[in-house]
């Protein structure tokens, strides 16, 4: 699985997200902010393989931060008559705003019966949709290398293409 780096917020555009693999972890950095968009450190997890149970995505809106966005973009309008450069900043936050309401959630529930939402920015479903691929392919490999059923038939396949080997060359 190669790392994969998401952003998390328009307003935050600097601050990334992470999910690699290392090992028999999944390893995540979700970054931590105050407000939605003063920096405060970042959050790290991480995750053996065996123990998550379920990895999936979902579209989420979030209907107050679309109203109080769409408030922002009305105030942003109004005050550009009293003051352009402050207008402007006003309809740009509120613009970030509602487009940061529509969110693509990554949820890996734990065995444990935890479960880890991150929202990526609607514009990268794609990467949260990869990472779930990704996640699942994992599980999926290490629930086939536990499978004693299916590791017993290998080796059987094995030695009988072996015995045939040896057969045919007498």
């Amino acid at each position: 699985m190669e790392k994969i780096t998401f952003m998390t917020s328009l307003l935050t555009f600097y601050l990334k997200g992470e999910i690699s693999q290392q090992d028999n972890f999944i390893k995540l950095k979700i970054p931590n902010t105050i407000l939605g968009f003063i920096p405060l450190g970042s959050r790290g997890e991480n995750l053996p393989i065996n123990q998550i149970s379920m990895v999936g995505t979902s579209f989420h809106l979030l209907f107050g931060q679309l109203l109080f966005g769409i408030i922002l973009v009305f105030i942003g309008l109004a005050s550009m008559k009293i003051s352009a450069f402050s207008g402007l900043i006003m309809l740009a936050v509120g613009v970030f705003t509602v487009i940061n309401s529509f969110q693509t959630i990554l949820v890996i529930d734990l065995t444990s019966g935890r479960s880890i939402a991150m929202s990526f920015v609607v514009f990268e479903k794609s990467k949260a949709a990869q990472a779930a691929y990704d996640i699942n392919k994992l599980i999926s490999e290490r629930i086939d290398d536990t499978n004693t059923r299916q590791q017993t038939d290998r080796l059987i396949s094995d030695n009988d293409r072996i015995v045939n080997a040896i057969n045919n060359r007498k």
